[in-house]
């Protein structure tokens, strides 16, 4: 059985304006002995959800064991958060669906057990729609989440039609196993993000995983810009800033893209610690698909200490940016 689950989002519109964890704060008249008691019994996830949340916030208690044992379905937007010095742990045995913008932060997720998407777009809704046809929500943001043992997607749009303003994944980290053939971030044949942002995260394969293309992140179908949005100024940026990466597609393509080379991407590659990601000596090509870095798409990359097998491959990922176009102040998506 899905639980449904409807909140009023008038809160979440201004509290997730990529503000801090400490600032997110819910106004949950429970007393601590109610939670306790709920959660002692037993009460799952949605059930939480469905009694604690208020403006569209959860808060899960510090240190609790909250168990996640079937789809969540979310019509609206939803955050859930915990203490960041002892965050919640979600055990979960399923994920989320949703339609909305959802807000993930101080919280460890158990995706042992899971095997869909973390988080995967519903069917696009019949209203409210814009003028080429997309679906736009604000954000998809994971801020200072733990995941171990994910096997598919962290996020799947589910090949709807949405265009996602803002995909963030900030002081995370998240642990991939097992023989998965599931991209990180997959917008396959499902609209696009306009900005994604990575930084000061960990994400990391176990050795016997085995990748595919677009390990990292995938559109095929649906993808061009113009598909999503009629904005003549519409532009996608990529900010990969001060990661450690491990394990990501190794020996493959980074990503697998229907539209690369193009004059309405941007790429901020800095600061990041790589191993064995994409093909060797191609981690930063790999964001075009190992494509040639051309004069259309805009790049600032630097600082990037990039190994495949143990060996240092600065000489070849600094050779791909030749004849470039490099922008020094990349601009961020609208």
């Amino acid at each position: 059985m899905k639980k449904s689950l409807i909140f009023c989002a008038a809160l979440l519109a201004s509290a997730f304006a990529f503000q801090s964890c400490d600032q997110v704060k819910s106004d949950n008249p429970a007393t601590v002995d109610e939670v306790t008691y709920d959660l002692q019994k037993g009460m799952t996830l949605g059930d939480y959800i469905d009694k604690y949340a208020v403006d569209g916030i959860v808060t899960l208690p510090a240190g609790a064991v909250v168990n996640l044992d079937e789809e969540v379905v979310l019509n609206e937007a939803i955050g859930i958060i915990s203490d960041e010095k002892n965050p919640a742990t979600i055990v979960a045995k399923a994920g989320f669906v949703t339609n909305s913008p959802i807000y993930f932060s101080n919280v460890k997720i158990d995706a042992t057990n899971v095997a869909t998407p973390l988080v995967k777009m519903n069917t696009l809704p019949t209203e409210g729609l814009n003028d080429v046809g997309a679906f736009e929500i604000d954000m998809i943001v994971f801020d200072g989440v733990t995941v171990e043992g994910l096997k598919t997607q962290l996020f799947y749009a589910n090949k709807q039609k949405y265009l996602v303003h803002s995909f963030a994944i900030n002081n995370c980290t998240i642990n991939r196993v097992g023989a998965n053939k599931k991209s990180i971030m997959d917008f396959n044949g499902g609209g696009l993000p306009l900005k994604v942002t990575i930084n000061k995260s960990t994400i990391e394969s176990d050795a016997t995983t085995v990748h595919n293309a677009g390990d990292f992140f995938t559109t095929q179908s649906g993808s061009n810009l113009a598909q999503v949005t009629s904005d003549p100024d519409a532009k996608q940026v990529f900010t990969i800033t001060d990661n450690k990466f491990s394990g990501i597609a190794k020996g493959k393509n980074l990503c697998s893209l229907r539209q690369k080379n193009q004059a309405w991407q941007y790429y901020v590659i800095k600061n990041n610690v790589v191993a064995d990601c994409g093909k060797s000596g191609q981690f930063i090509k790999g964001f075009c698909e190992g494509q040639n870095i051309n004069k259309k798409e805009n790049w600032e990359a630097s600082g990037n200490v990039v190994t495949f097998e143990g060996v240092d491959q600065g000489v070849e990922e600094n050779k791909v940016l030749e004849g470039a176009c490099l922008v020094p102040d990349t601009p961020e998506a609208e």
